[in-house]
């Protein structure tokens, strides 16, 4: 006797119904996951021996009490009355809003593929179930916005597969966290060097306070809004500067003058940010044609 895996698909192999792949929400795994299809050879029908292995007792007196109605029908008749009976009122429509209204978020964007991929597996055979086609459109369209921009710049292929495009824009989402994560490390090692600095400057101070010039302006270390600000407009933790194409250590602008410096505020960022060139527009031009003059006739 063969015993099927345990698992939340089922496969009928009946000679009506070939390669019939059934497969339950979530929330009802539960009550299918213990049971088990029998063959007693290969070429006689699987058998589900369902209430043996149900873990739920609600769902094992539902089978018992109609298992005779249950036994002598197919494997796909036995699922579509499960479903039925178990499976919340548009269930379908629900899962299938949830997934046309998930949004990346703060996730990563692999994370965040795979958990609407799963939902909409779910929703296989159904016909809310999206395409391959579709549910790249639907990633596109709810991706964050730090990862828009450079999706954009690589010119991916439109000819791309949808496990194609999710590779590609796995990796390129890979670069931007790395990229995040390097910044962050440098605006954490500048603000510890800063308060070191800052701790030995006041030892100083203290024990030769004559021979400290407070007339001389020192540039204090980044605030913590400054930090952040610095990180959201691809700034430089060096010159302090906004939309830059250079980090702190490539940076040849030196930091800024102290006596000048103010802090860095909202209002910087937007002075920074590239502004686009207007368009003239072009006025027709007029044309005066000069007309000979003939000699009259005689």
């Amino acid at each position: 006797m063969h015993t099927a895996p345990k698992n939340m698909y089922y496969n009928s192999s009946s000679d009506s119904e070939p390669n019939q792949t059934h497969i339950l929400p979530s929330h009802s795994r539960k009550m299918t996951k213990s049971a088990t299809v029998e063959q007693s050879a290969p070429n006689k029908p699987p058998k589900l021996t369902a209430a043996s292995g149900m873990t739920d007792p609600h769902l094992c007196t539902w089978f018992l009490t109609q298992r005779a109605t249950l036994d002598v029908g197919t494997f796909t008749e036995y699922m579509t009355t499960l479903r039925s009976a178990w499976l919340e009122s548009h269930w379908a429509t629900k899962l299938h809003k949830k997934v046309l209204g998930s949004q990346q978020g703060s996730r990563t964007f692999y994370e965040w593929a795979l958990d609407i991929q799963s939902l909409n597996t779910l929703l296989y055979r159904n016909p809310t179930h999206l395409s391959d086609v579709q549910l790249q459109s639907q990633l596109k369209a709810n991706i964050c916005n730090e990862l828009t921009i450079p999706i954009l710049r690589a010119k991916l292929a439109d000819d791309l597969t949808l496990k194609e495009w999710i590779k590609e824009v796995k990796h390129l989402d890979d670069e931007c966290l790395e990229d995040l994560a390097s910044q962050r490390k440098i605006a954490e090692e500048i603000h510890k060097l800063s308060k070191r600095n800052t701790t030995t400057t006041n030892k100083t101070s203290s024990l030769s306070s004559k021979m400290y010039n407070a007339s001389l302006p020192h540039l204090g270390s980044l605030m913590e809004t400054e930090c952040t600000l610095l990180m959201k407009h691809k700034g430089c933790f060096k010159c302090r500067k906004f939309y830059v194409s250079h980090q702190f250590k490539d940076c040849t602008s030196g930091v800024p003058d102290a006596s000048s410096y103010k802090t860095l505020t909202e209002n910087n960022t937007n002075a920074a940010k590239p502004k686009m060139k207007p368009v003239v527009a072009v006025r027709p031009v007029g044309a005066v044609m000069i007309t000979p003059m003939l000699p009259s006739p005689r």
